[in-house]
């Protein structure tokens, strides 16, 4: 399940990673190598999706940070055919979540935006590399609220998003009519509601209901 970032993630790496990076500019790449330095090798830099099978194949890295405009000229199943030669993949997006779902479905391990911060980038490649999944905080914007969970247990992160669709959901709006409330996709409502449910251990629509009504959400 992909969770927010973890401060003591970083410095618990004990092997420096090898990480392969994916973007079509040039001055973007040269910068992620820069910000990935304090945690990672990067052993090469490609622009294009060839570039990106050829040298995956060639340098076997840990981890892949690859821009989505370079996974999509491939579809989202090249994250499948990059996951499957060994490399856990980081998507770097420009400012949707519609596709994240999609990209965990085919095997990525994290999901980032271009606004997220040099410590995001860091803690997303280090959960990739131990087999961890990352979303990105600033995915649906502000600060992520702690919910507590339904039973005893740590308290849960939820984004402000993620909280609204489970507010207007337990009104008892369908999914459609919450995604154009909010103006986003019925797929990105599917994405908050279903990943709200996994971190709360709700199995069923009506748990998530009662949990909502218990917590004083609506």
């Amino acid at each position: 399940m992909p969770r927010g970032s973890d401060p003591g993630r970083v410095s618990a790496m004990p092997l420096r990673l090898r990480v392969l990076v994916a973007e079509k500019e040039c001055l973007v790449r040269a910068g992620l190598e820069s910000l990935l330095g304090p945690v990672a090798e990067v052993v090469g830099n490609v622009s294009d999706l060839a570039g990106l099978r050829r040298e995956s194949h060639r340098l076997l890295p840990d981890v892949v940070v690859a821009s989505l405009p370079v996974i999509l000229e491939g579809g989202l199943a090249s994250i499948r055919e990059l996951r499957e030669a060994g490399a856990r993949v980081v998507v770097l997006a420009s400012d949707s979540v519609d596709l994240a779902a999609e990209a965990f479905d085919g095997g990525a391990s994290g999901w980032l935006l271009r606004s997220s911060t040099a410590e995001e980038l860091r803690d997303a490649v280090c959960a990739a590399a131990e087999g961890g999944r990352y979303l990105t905080r600033l995915v649906a914007g502000g600060d992520i609220r702690r919910l507590p969970a339904p039973q005893a247990g740590p308290p849960v992160d939820v984004t402000p998003r993620a909280l609204e669709v489970l507010r207007l959901l337990a009104q008892g709006k369908p999914m459609k009519q919450v995604a154009a409330d909010l103006r986003i996709t019925p797929r990105t409502v599917a994405f908050h509601k279903y990943k709200t449910m996994r971190a709360l251990g709700i199995d069923s629509s009506a748990g998530l209901v009662r949990y909502a009504v218990k917590a004083q959400l609506v």
